[in-house]
């Protein structure tokens, strides 16, 4: 087991809020970071290159500036990657309501996910990072943010150490809505949070 502290990001451009100097200091001892969707890639590419660590992300339903190159961060939607000796999994977007892209059915998101299974099986994800987060968890009832019934299928089954969304918008980057479900830690990463944990 070891001690990660991880930077998550989602939906709000919150850091540019702060200069450059303070978000060096805040940020100084981060492991790496953690996008969880909705936010340019501009945006993606100031955090990176102004905090000097490895970002991990996946994409929201909206997809803003997806032409500015980020070629060097890690997108990880429908993946599975090992990172710092941790097994993290990603998936993208959110319910259908539009028909738009990175828009799923829960038969869509489904098959997604089933070709992971069988690596899945073999060793299980410490984190699961999503732009959506499961049902019933932090989620709204109206379609456009309701959350998947699989991910919670998925919860249960793996039980991940660590689950990271977003997609759902609080009132501020200061509010927190954070659970534990079954043996996971469910964060909501709207604008940042800093998690603390071992794995």
């Amino acid at each position: 087991m070891k001690k990660y502290k991880i930077l998550a990001v989602s939906d709000e451009e919150t850091l540019k809020k702060y200069t450059i100097e303070q978000c060096k200091e805040k940020f100084a001892d981060i492991d790496f970071i953690l996008a969880a969707g909705d936010l340019s890639y501009e945006y993606l590419d100031y955090v990176f290159t102004i905090l000097h660590r490895d970002l991990i992300y996946v994409n929201g339903n909206h997809v803003y500036q997806r032409r500015h190159n980020i070629s060097f961060c890690i997108n990880i939607d429908g993946k599975a990657i090992t990172y710092k000796g941790l097994k993290i999994v990603g998936f993208d977007g959110s319910r259908v309501y539009s028909f738009k892209e990175h828009q799923y059915t829960e038969a869509e998101m489904a098959f997604k996910i089933a070709k992971l299974i069988p690596g899945m099986l073999i060793r299980k994800p410490d984190i699961i990072l999503t732009h959506a987060p499961p049902r019933k968890i932090h989620d709204r009832e109206e379609p456009v943010h309701k959350g998947f019934k699989v991910f919670r299928r998925i919860l249960k089954q793996f039980k991940p150490k660590l689950w990271v969304h977003g997609h759902i918008h609080l009132g501020s980057h200061f509010e927190k809505q954070e659970s534990v479900v079954e043996e996971t830690r469910v964060v909501n990463a709207y604008g940042y949070k800093i998690i603390e944990i071992e794995l």
